[in-house]
């Protein structure tokens, strides 16, 4: 549970803090290069807009944290790590 507080947290703050929000939207990005999913193809999976998954890669808004989990998965990252950037120690 804390491990989800600590990235709801950390996304509620990227959404006022401009760093923050590029940061996010830096992972983002890397991670859907490297997988070659496109932003709509993310946007259908999502239900959301291809707008909006184009609008949280280029750090204008940031994506709720149920979307983050979701994006996660689909990209092969760590959900924790994308939304703060930092690893999970176990």
């Amino acid at each position: 549970m804390m491990k989800q507080d600590a990235a709801s947290d950390h996304l509620e703050r990227s959404i006022e803090n401009d760093r923050l929000r590029r940061a996010l939207a830096a992972r983002l990005d890397r991670a859907f290069r490297r997988t070659g999913l496109s932003s709509a193809r993310a946007a259908t999976a999502l239900g959301v807009s291809k707008y909006h998954v184009d609008y949280w890669r280029h750090g204008i808004t940031v994506p709720p944290l149920d979307a983050c989990r979701r994006l996660a998965a689909d990209l092969n990252v760590d959900a924790h790590w994308l939304c703060t950037g930092q690893t999970q120690h176990t």
